[in-house]
């Protein structure tokens, strides 16, 4: 059966299909197109057939005017369900309640409330699916689009529909979350004909062609156009309408009926404009208040007769959005005022009352701007972090002090900034500098101008750039911000191959300004800057530290990350580990990202692949949803290299590509060294020597463009073993030379490691035992797979010296622990060279699973004994998720309890 919206048969039937899948599966579709292009008329179709088939709906819609009031479409969207509230865990609980404005103390992420949404919108299908509407999109406020988005992304298997409609020329972050996209085109000259016919039967000939050809297929035009037409208007060949935009005519089609309306209709009409939230109480009150005596409601008759708004019990709606542009477009300066000071007096609501009051204020007013100020504050706490950055701006343009107006437009802009809105961070910059600020505010302004040049990476004296804000910070009396502002540089730093001085100047002055030696970005950044000159220290001062304090998260993740630069891995894997579950059971996903691609690094190289190719892949998807792209981009290339002892090479190229690609267009240079090492970890895994050391070498050579000095560390032993393999015996010993010089006595313990199992490979044949011998005595208990190699390669010695039967032992011992580390093919080797030596004994099954990636990430934590809702907060599903995936697992490993996953895993990881 055809859709009752003319021309639209095919696309209703698109959307409709969705909700057509549901419960089984959901989904979510974002529908563009012009101004009445018929956008709420598919989405009202879509509700409808919904409807029909037992399917609530929860709709919002976007109002440009309440942009800037933080999760207002989110309170709109959720309020029907906002009893389920009390069923979350206390986590999300607190923070959709302070999101909402119902505490004022808590201070949540915006992912935890996001996470919060997510879990109430799935909690709320229990009796029946759901199809979630948001009309206008493009005007609601930032903090509830981030959540749509988020909610979006995890709808495949779960029995909620998102429709959102979106005008064309809007940017939000359901686009960046790339989602299936309707695009509504005109109408064909058929069905905009038979519309038009419809709606003005009475229009003549001429007329009606006119209108044909000046709506263009566009369903509101063809009706609104045709209104202004009487049945007496001339058919000539005279143009009826001036030569502006569609957009702008439909406007004027409004606002000619608008011009027929009394004074106190329109007045009513401006005020509902002006705060779509506003009840019909609200408005009458406002009109009153305007006009100086009562008015009753049937002042709304007119509009509602002409087909401008509808009524619904207290709510009045606008029938289209560009009806409530038209009236507040047609309004003059000094009703504008007038109606937004009304407004302050009769709405209810503290946050939309202020709003008002700054918008019907002319000049300065430092008490209003004080308020707005400590609005922002209360914005930031709750996430709201666009709605902070519109306060202090609106804040700043009413105060009178010049020094205070400019630390509230710096303010504003570091927070557009952390929202990565580079264009409005650059206009509120500009005001700033066309006013006087204090030498903080200043230096703050700097920083931010390097930051969102964004060259600083490969800029000639950015780091005595980056040094010199951090001092005037201090000298301001802001160490905690100079000492904050080092970070981005002292990254730079690692990556890039910075002079020796240069490392020295960024340490000293980082510890020049840091208020505290063992303060954790202090060691963070120092160790990052100059890792072989530092290290020791770092490392002598997170021993003395405790560790993972659990209200500080992030000071753990600055000593995890300390604690890596500085060559200690297994300590770093230890803190980041610890960081990563806090930071992912408090919701800091933007932080959680980051502490990631640091995990899957030190994991690597700690034996444990699994965690670190699904920390890499985890942290690949958060980066896109926390807009944090060089991190997602690192996160792939440490996916790829954990994966490399592991996976197939064809698994490597693939997961590499993408990555590769971009950080060439980019300039290559040291950021390539990961994928370098990912290649030749793979080839070496396999026995090829030739082509490991063709990968690896780059990052060696101090002539190569891909050098990185301390990469070189963790991947010592793999250019060794390569070089000596493809007989480059004088490079070998050269490398292990250079680098065990840095190694020393108590250089990085990674390094140490690396160049005590290296040793024996270049050794000559009466040193090689000893040296063999000494590795597999040292503690390596951090670094299985420096172990496991260590005892295959004395195996592989001992049988060409002609010692099969002393062989046996130390390439049996290889093998059963590559086998447990899951490194098939040096297991494989291990095998080859075991029955080299005339050994017949079995090598035990490798009982191979076929769980995923999620899969076992899910049974992995069921076998810890966590429930279902446990698992979901962790991996951010949803319980029912959850349990979808334990009834495909338990098959697959042959299990019908729990209580009998963790035998059965261990099983078949042996």
């Amino acid at each position: 059966m055809g859709s009752s919206l003319l021309g639209r048969d095919a696309e209703v039937a698109r959307a409709e299909a969705l909700v057509d899948r549901l419960p089984g599966a959901g989904g979510a579709l974002l529908v563009k197109g012009a101004p009445g292009i018929g956008k709420s008329a598919l989405l009202g179709e879509v509700q409808s057939h919904a409807a029909e088939h037992g399917i609530e709906t929860l709709a919002a819609e976007g109002v440009e005017s309440e942009a800037e009031l933080a999760f207002a479409g989110l309170h709109q969207l959720l309020r029907p369900i906002r009893g389920g509230v009390e069923t979350l865990p206390a986590p999300q609980r607190r923070a959709l309640q302070a999101a909402f404005g119902m505490t004022g103390d808590d201070e949540p992420d915006p992912f935890l409330v996001a996470l919060a949404a997510y879990e109430l919108v799935i909690g709320a299908t229990a009796s029946a699916p759901l199809l979630l509407v948001a009309d206008d999109a493009h005007w609601l406020d930032r903090s509830s689009l981030g959540v749509l988005a988020f909610i979006a992304r995890r709808l495949a298997r779960e029995p909620v529909v998102l429709l959102a409609a979106c005008r064309d020329g809007y940017s939000t972050p359901l686009e960046d979350a790339r989602l299936p996209t309707l695009s509504l085109g005109p109408l064909d000259l058929d069905a905009a004909g038979h519309l038009l016919d419809r709606s003005t039967p009475e229009l003549r000939p001429g007329a009606r062609a006119r209108v044909l050809a000046e709506a263009a297929g566009n369903p509101l035009a063809l009706i609104e156009l045709g209104r202004t037409l009487q049945p007496s208007a001339p058919s000539g060949d005279a143009p009826m309408f001036s030569s502006i935009t569609l957009t702008e005519r439909l406007q004027r089609a409004f606002a000619a009926r608008l011009d027929e309306l009394g004074a106190e209709t329109r007045e009513a009409l401006l005020v509902a404009a002006l705060d779509q939230q506003a009840s019909l109480r609200d408005v009458i009150a406002a009109v009153s208040r305007i006009h100086g005596r009562t008015v009753g409601p049937s002042v709304l008759d007119p509009a509602v007769f002409t087909g401008l708004i509808d009524i619904r019990g207290d709510e009045l709606r606008f029938r289209h959005p560009l009806i409530r542009t038209a009236v507040s477009q047609s309004a003059l300066p000094a009703e504008l005022l007038a109606t937004y000071g009304a407004l302050a007096e009769v709405v209810a609501d503290p946050e939309r009352g202020l709003w008002h009051r700054a918008r019907a204020t002319l000049g300065l007013d430092d008490t209003l701007a004080d308020a707005l100020d400590a609005h922002a504050a209360v914005a930031r706490r709750r996430g709201a972090m666009i709605a902070a950055a519109a306060a202090l701006e609106r804040a700043a343009e009413l105060t009178s002090d010049p020094l205070r107006r400019g630390e509230r437009l710096v303010r504003a802009a570091e927070v557009a900034y952390e929202l990565g809105h580079v264009e409005l961070v650059r206009r509120l910059l500009a005001q700033a500098e066309s006013i006087a600020v204090g030498p903080l505010e200043a230096a703050r302004l700097e920083w931010l101008r390097q930051m969102i040049a964004g060259d600083f990476w490969s800029q000639a004296g950015a780091t005595r750039t980056f040094v010199t804000i951090a001092e005037q910070m201090a000298e301001a009396g802001d160490p905690d911000m100079a000492l904050r502002s080092l970070v981005p540089i002292a990254h730079r730093c690692w990556w890039v191959r910075s002079k020796p001085r240069t490392r020295s100047y960024l340490v000293d002055a980082a510890r020049r300004v840091a208020a505290d030696d063992d303060d954790s970005r202090l060691l963070a950044v120092i160790a990052l800057a100059d890792p072989e000159t530092t290290g020791l220290e770092v490392r002598r001062r997170l021993a003395r530290l405790p560790s993972a304090r659990l209200a500080d998260p992030l000071g753990e993740t600055y000593r995890g990350i300390a604690a890596e630069k500085a060559g200690d891995f297994v300590a770093g894997a230890h803190r980041l580990g610890r960081a990563v579950e806090q930071l992912r059971e408090q919701g800091a996903l933007g932080m959680l990202t980051q502490a990631l691609v640091h995990y899957a690094w030190v994991a690597t190289y700690t034996g444990d692949w699994q965690a670190a190719v699904e920390s890499g892949r985890e942290a690949s998807a958060l980066a896109q949803e926390t807009r944090q792209p060089q991190f997602g981009l690192t996160a792939r290339l440490m996916a790829a290299l954990a994966t490399a002892t592991t996976g197939s090479e064809t698994q490597i190229d693939a997961m590499l590509s993408v990555p590769e690609a971009k950080l060439l267009a980019l300039g290559g240079g040291p950021l390539l060294a990961p994928a370098h090492l990912a290649r030749g970890a793979a080839a070496l895994g396999d026995g090829r020597h030739d082509e490991a050391f063709a990968h690896l070498w780059p990052v060696f050579d101090e002539a190569s463009p891909v050098f990185h000095g301390f990469m070189r560390w963790p991947a010592v032993l793999d250019v060794v073993e390569a070089a000596v393999g493809c007989g480059r015996h004088d490079v070998a010993g050269a490398v292990l030379e250079t680098l065990a010089a840095i190694a020393g006595v108590d250089g990085p313990p990674v390094l140490r490691a690396g160049v005590l199992c290296a040793r024996p490979l270049v050794a000559d044949d009466a040193a090689a035992e000893e040296r063999f011998a000494a590795a597999l005595e040292a503690d390596l208990s951090g670094y299985p797979l420096l172990r496991a190699r260590t005892l295959f390669a004395q195996g592989r010695w001992l049988r060409r010296h002609r010692r099969s039967a002393d062989a046996r032992t130390p390439l049996r011992a290889a093998a059963d622990q590559f086998a447990a580390l899951g490194a098939s093919g040096w297991e494989q080797r291990a095998r080859h060279e075991l029955r080299a030596t005339g050994d017949r004994t079995r090598s035990p099954a490798d009982e191979r699973t076929g769980l995923t990636v999620q899969e076992r990430q899910i049974a992995e934590l069921a076998a810890q004994g966590l429930s279902n809702r446990e698992i979901a907060e962790r991996l951010l599903l949803s319980p029912r998720t959850v349990g979808s995936h334990l009834y495909r697992i338990f098959p697959k490993l042959g299990v019908t309890t729990r209580a009998q996953l963790r035998d059965s895993l261990n099983a078949s990881s042996r």
